[in-house]
């Protein structure tokens, strides 16, 4: 009976852990889901405020001002009013998945130079970067993903 109990025990733990292997796993395919799309989404914008309507030939005429324009937030936060790749900057969105769990996505809009996709700069410049993370309530695993977004103008 001790052997018996002991034996079922120890399935009934297996069975646990690969649950909760399996549940994080799930988890995780959402929360790149998620990322991916706000990426696909973002790459799908206009460039910058300034290239919405006129093509732009100088990094010059970009706007310093990374983030969305007057009008382009709601509350609460959506993307659906955003026209340029730079809106997504700062964004702090709860998202909940119907039975799987409830989501943060967070991202960053920096400018960057080719020399150098790791960093940043304050200076205008024909790429940008959004960085993306969507953090679970259920795993401890952030996913993290990064986009590079070039301006090409072709007349």
């Amino acid at each position: 009976m001790v052997l018996l109990g002991t034996i079922v025990i120890g399935v009934n733990r297996n069975l646990f852990s690969n649950g909760v292997i399996l549940t994080q796993t799930e988890v995780g395919i959402y929360a790149i889901s998620l990322a991916s799309s706000i990426i696909e989404e973002a790459s799908g914008q206009n460039y910058d405020e300034v290239t919405v309507n006129d093509a732009v030939t100088a990094t010059t005429s970009l706007s310093l001002t990374l983030g969305p324009e007057a009008g382009e937030t709601t509350n609460p936060v959506t993307t659906t009013n955003f026209d340029d790749f730079d809106d997504y900057n700062n964004l702090d969105m709860p998202t909940t998945v119907s039975g799987i769990d409830n989501f943060r996505i967070k991202a960053q809009v920096v400018y960057i130079n080719a020399a150098n996709p790791e960093g940043s700069t304050t200076t205008p410049t024909w790429y940008k970067k959004i960085n993306v993370s969507v953090i679970p309530t259920v795993s401890q695993d952030t996913i993290k993903m990064s986009y590079i977004f070039s301006y090409f103008n072709f007349r």
